[in-house]
C-alpha cells in the first residue's frame, strides 16, 4: 500500500508539474540553491547548474555478491552515502528513497497483487507430538519459533489485541483475563514471543498514540511520520499484575523475527531519515531543485543514514544511540540501496539491554531462519520506464530477488554472510528451505502480479560454504502462464502448486542438487495455498474449489497422496461450497493437532454470513469433517445466539479444550464432543495491570 500511494502522488506530481511555474517547495528547509555538486562533500565554486544526474537505479548493475565490504569507521560510511547520493539525487529527491524500491508501473497498467505481501506468508510444521498436552504456533521449521499475536505454554494464554496484553488462565471460569496491560504507542502488525515469565511485544510504532510527554521524553518531534518500531520487555510473574520492565524504539520498519536457542534475531528496514529534499512545482525550477538536493546531502551526518534507538528501562530513564556501530554495517560490493537492513539479537531469557545489530545496505521483505542461518529476501523491482516508451511493456520480464544469508552461530552474535540474486520473486517464506548445506529456492518469472503468458516457475538450488552462495543446479518449465500459489520443501522432496484455471501439483526430486527433477505433475480444479505435512506420504493442501475456467467457488481441502513420485494423486477432498480460510495466506491460523489427527482451520462465508472454526479429521486416507465451532456477536452478551458471526482467526488446544480466537472473545470447546465450557471476553477497557511511568530524560 506504501508502494502504491507512492506511485499515485508521483503521478499526480508529474501532472502538477506540467501546469505550474518555476516555483520550488523546500518545506521550511532554506539553502543556496546557486551551488552544482559533484560526488564530494566539498561544494566546487563553480555556480553552473547542471541536470546530470542518475535519478533511477538499474538492477541489472545492482547484483548482489558474496563479496561483501565492510566499512572501518563512520566517516567512511557517511562519505560512502554521501557520494553514492549525489550520483542518484534528481529534483525530486532519491527515487524509492523510505519505501525501497519503487515498484514501477506499465503503461496502461495499474493492476497489483497482494500475493507477495508479507501477509501472505504462510503454514508450518507443528512442534507438537503426541504426549503433549498444548499446540504451539504453527511454523515452517521444528524448534524455530515465529511471532503471532496470541501464544501458550499450556499454563497461559495471552492475547494481544490492539494495544493490550491479555493473560487468561484455561483453568479458569471466569469470563475475565487473569489481568490485562495497555501498552503505549504500538501500531500495526503487533506480535509477540512468549519466553518463560516474560513476554516480548514487536510492532510498527504508532507516534500518533503516543503522549506529548512521551514524544519529548524520546525526542521525537510531534508530527513526525518517519516510521520505527518498538520492543516491549513485559514480566508477566505474576500474571494478575503483567508490568511493562522496559521497551525500545528504533528508527525503521519491521520486517519479522525468528528465535533459535533463545535468542530471538528481529529484523529491521530502516531507510534513511529527515533528508531535507525539496520538491520543484514545475520543470523551470527543476535545476535549482537539484542543486538544493545536492546541498541537502552535503551537509548530512551519520545520523541521517544509520538508524538509532532509544531505550527507556522500567523507572523511565530514558537512553539513546546508534542502532549499528559504523564497523558492523557492510554493503555488497556492488550498490544496494541506502537502506539499512539490520537484524538485531535479543535474549529472552534475560533482561532487555542495548541492542546488539548487525547491518547491511539492502532492502529486506521476507524471513526465513534454518537452526544455524537466518536468509531475508528483497525483491528487485526493474528500473522505472517512462510512460509510453516502447520498452515500458518488457518490465515484466526483468524481476529478480536478492537473498541475504545472516549466519547465527550458537554463542555469537548474528552476523550478514552472504547474498545472491535469483531469477523471478517469492511468494513466501515457505518459498526458501535450507537442507543437507543448501538453500532452495522456488520463485514465479515475470511480475509480481496477474498473470503472463511468458511466466513459470523455477527451484533453485544454492550451495551454502564458507566462500558464500552459489547456485549449482535449477530445475524449470513449471506452471507456464501461471503462478505459484503454494509451496513446500521437506527433506529432499519438494511440492510446487501452480494456478490461473486447473491447479498442477508438482513433486520434485531434490536428491541430486546439481539435477533436481520434476517427478510428477496432477492437474486438478482449484487450487492449494498453504501444504501441511500430515505424515510421511500424505501432504493437506488448504485453498480454493474453482470452476474448469479458474473461477473460484469456496474453500477446499485436499489430501495428497506423494508415496509414488511419479504419479501424485488425491485421494481425498472436502469443499463446503462457499466461503475462504485465512489459512490459505497466513499459516498461523492452521493448526494440526496430531493426537487426533485433527486440522482446524477458520473459515469465513461472506455470502451466508458463516465465520466458523472447522475441524477436519484424516484417517485412513480420508478426509471427515468432525464439527464446528462459532462465536457470538461482536458487542452482544457471550450467553446470547449471535446475530451475525465474528471471523475466528486463531485456534490452539490446551489439555482436552480447544480454544478458538476472534475479535474480543476466546472460547473454549471440550475436544470430545465441541460444545462450550468456557468464555472469556477480552474488551480494552478491562486494563488490570501497571502502565510503564512516564520516561523521563537522563541528565
Amino acid at each position: 500500500m506504501k508502494i502504491l500511494s507512492l506511485l499515485v502522488f508521483l503521478i499526480l506530481l508529474s501532472a502538477n508539474c506540467a501546469n505550474e511555474t518555476s516555483s520550488i517547495s523546500t518545506s521550511g528547509y532554506s539553502l543556496d540553491v546557486t551551488r552544482n555538486y559533484s560526488s564530494s562533500t566539498n561544494p566546487p565554486e563553480s555556480t553552473n547548474l547542471t541536470t546530470t544526474t542518475k535519478p533511477t537505479v538499474n538492477v541489472e548493475t545492482m547484483e548482489l555478491t558474496s563479496g561483501l565490504v565492510p566499512f572501518k569507521a563512520c566517516e567512511e560510511l557517511l562519505r560512502y552515502f554521501q557520494d553514492e547520493a549525489l550520483e542518484r539525487v534528481g529534483p525530486y529527491g532519491l527515487e524509492g528513497m523510505g519505501w525501497g524500491p519503487i515498484m514501477p508501473v506499465a503503461l496502461g497498467s495499474f493492476a497489483f497483487d497482494n500475493a507477495n505481501g508479507n501477509f501472505a506468508e504462510s503454514a508450518a510444521v507443528m512442534r507438537t507430538a503426541p504426549g503433549i498436552d498444548f499446540s504451539e504456533t504453527n511454523v515452517q521449521e521444528a524448534g524455530i519459533d515465529e511471532p503471532d499475536f496470541i501464544k501458550t505454554n499450556g499454563k497461559i494464554i495471552s492475547v494481544l489485541q490492539d494495544n493490550t496484553l491479555h493473560i487468561i488462565d484455561p483453568e479458569s471460569k471466569s469470563s475475565q483475563p487473569l489481568g490485562s496491560l495497555r501498552i503505549e504507542g504500538l501500531g500495526w502488525g503487533s506480535d509477540m514471543f512468549l519466553a518463560g515469565e516474560r513476554v516480548w511485544v514487536m510492532a510498527q510504532t504508532d507516534l500518533y498514540s503516543l503522549s506529548p510527554l512521551t514524544l519529548t521524553a524520546l525526542m521525537i518531534p510531534e508530527g513526525d511520520w518517519e516510521p520505527r518500531m518498538t520492543i516491549v520487555e513485559i514480566d508477566i510473574t505474576d500474571p494478575t499484575q503483567p508490568t511493562q520492565v522496559a521497551s525500545m524504539i528504533i528508527e525503521g520498519r519491521y520486517v519479522s523475527a525468528r528465535v533459535v536457542n533463545g535468542i530471538a534475531r528481529v529484523v529491521v528496514s530502516s531507510p534513511p531519515s529527515d533528508l531535507p529534499f525539496v520538491t520543484p512545482q514545475g520543470p523551470a525550477a527543476e535545476e535549482i531543485a537539484l542543486a538544493t538536493n545536492k546541498q541537502a546531502i552535503v551537509g548530512t551526518t551519520i545520523d541521517n543514514w544509520v538508524p538509532s534507538y532509544v531505550y527507556v528501562s522500567k523507572e523511565g530513564m530514558v537512553t539513546q544511540g546508534q542502532l549499528v556501530d559504523c564497523n558492523q554495517v557492510s554493503h555488497p560490493s556492488k550498490f544496494s540501496g541506502f537502506t539499512s537492513l539490520s537484524v538485531l539479537d535479543v535474549d529472552l531469557v534475560s533482561d532487555m539491554k542495548a541492542p546488539g545489530a548487525t547491518s547491511v545496505l539492502t532492502d529486506g521483505e521476507t524471513v526465513y531462519a534454518s537452526p544455524e542461518n537466518l536468509y531475508i529476501s528483497t525483491t528487485d523491482y526493474p528500473e522505472i520506464v517512462p510512460f509510453g516508451e516502447e520498452n515500458s511493456q518488457n518490465i515484466e520480464e526483468e524481476y529478480s530477488t536478492s537473498i541475504h544469508q545472516f549466519t547465527m552461530k550458537s554463542g555469537e552474535k548474528t552476523e550478514y554472510k552472504a547474498s545472491i540474486d535469483v531469477k523471478g520473486h517469492l511468494l513466501n517464506q515457505f518459498a526458501m528451505s535450507e537442507h543437507a548445506g543448501n538453500l532452495r529456492v522456488a520463485t514465479t518469472t515475470g511480475a509480481p502480479w496477474g498473470f503472463d503468458e511468458s511466466n513459470e516457475s523455477v527451484v533453485t538450488v544454492i550451495e551454502i560454504s564458507e566462500e558464500g552462495l552459489t547456485e549449482v543446479g535449477q530445475v524449470g518449465g513449471m506452471g507456464k502462464g501461471e503462478r505459484i500459489f503454494a509451496v513446500r520443501f521437506i527433506g529432499n522432496l519438494g511440492y510446487v502448486v501452480t494456478f490461473r484455471q486447473t491447479d498442477p501439483f508438482y513433486t520434485l526430486d531434490l536428491t541430486d542438487p546439481k539435477t533436481p527433477q520434476v517427478r510428477g505433475e496432477l492437474k486438478i480444479t482449484g487450487y492449494s495455498g498453504y501444504l501441511h505435512p500430515i505424515e510421511e506420504n500424505l501432504i493437506l493442501g488448504i485453498g480454493q474449489e474453482a470452476t474448469e475456467e479458474g473461477v473460484t467457488t469456496g474453500t477446499k481441502a485436499a489430501l495428497f497422496n506423494v508415496e509414488d513420485l511419479d504419479d501424485p494423486k488425491v485421494v481425498a477432498a472436502w469443499s463446503p461450497g462457499s466461503g475462504r480460510s485465512s489459512a490459505e495466506w497466513d499459516h498461523h491460523a492452521f493448526l494440526w493437532w496430531p493426537p487426533e489427527r485433527m486440522a482446524i482451520l477458520p473459515i469465513r462465508d461472506w455470502m451466508n454470513d458463516k465465520a466458523e472454526a472447522v475441524m477436519l479429521k484424516v484417517e485412513n486416507g480420508d478426509l471427515e469433517e468432525f464439527g464446528r465451532i462459532t462465536h457470538s456477536a461482536l458487542g452482544s452478551p457471550l450467553d446470547v445466539k449471535p446475530t451475525f458471526m465474528i471471523p475466528i482467526e486463531r485456534s490452539l488446544v490446551v489439555g482436552d479444550e480447544i480454544w478458538t480466537y476472534s475479535r474480543g472473545q476466546l472460547q473454549a470447546n471440550l475436544l470430545t464432543d465441541l460444545s462450550v465450557s468456557k468464555k472469556v471476553q477480552l474488551e480494552e477497557f478491562l486494563i488490570t495491570g501497571q502502565l510503564i511511568p512516564e520516561p523521563r530524560l537522563v541528565d
